[in-house]
């Protein structure tokens, strides 16, 4: 599991990315995203996280993402859904 609290911005993302690439590297992995203490998101983001999406996707790995209210809001509004970004 790998967690985010605060502000999700760009700089963020790209710490995000990374952890999930790390993690994708070992054998029988999933990645399971807990972002619920994420008080905002830049909408920037947004498709940084849609991207991580597709690497686990293209790699066979399993990913699924936790977020509170506000969260899933700025992702429907900027027009991802669960097939992009599994939610949970």
């Amino acid at each position: 599991m790998i967690g985010g609290s605060g502000i999700l911005d760009v700089d963020g993302m790209s710490s995000l990315r990374q952890a999930i690439e790390e993690r994708c590297n070992n054998d029988d992995v999933a990645v399971m995203l807990d972002l619920v203490a994420v008080t905002e998101v830049d909408p920037a983001t947004v498709a940084g996280l849609a991207e991580v999406a597709g690497f686990c996707r293209d790699k066979g790995i399993s990913l699924t993402l936790t977020a509170g209210s506000d969260f899933l809001r700025v992702l429907n509004d900027a027009g991802y859904n669960e097939e992009l970004l599994p939610l949970s």
